[in-house]
């Protein structure tokens, strides 16, 4: 009895350590993962730059318009 439950602990073993290397390894192999974050970030990135832009952008232009004015002649 004792032998056919240390064969039955021995496979049951085996079995899960199998089962969790598959899983592990198929995490590990996704294709597109690495894709979509760079994609995320990106888009994370230049979704603060427009942000940025539209605050700061108008007092840009104005101070640039109105050193081209004072600084042209005509």
């Amino acid at each position: 009895m004792r032998r056919l439950s240390t064969l039955c602990s021995r496979s049951s073993t085996a079995a899960l350590r199998m089962m969790v290397g598959l899983r592990s390894r198929w995490l590990a192999r996704q294709p597109g993962q690495g894709l979509v974050e760079y994609g995320l970030i990106l888009v994370l990135i230049m979704v603060v730059c427009v942000a940025i832009l539209s605050a700061v952008g108008t007092k840009v232009s104005t101070v640039w318009y109105t050193k081209l004015i004072n600084n042209s002649a005509w």
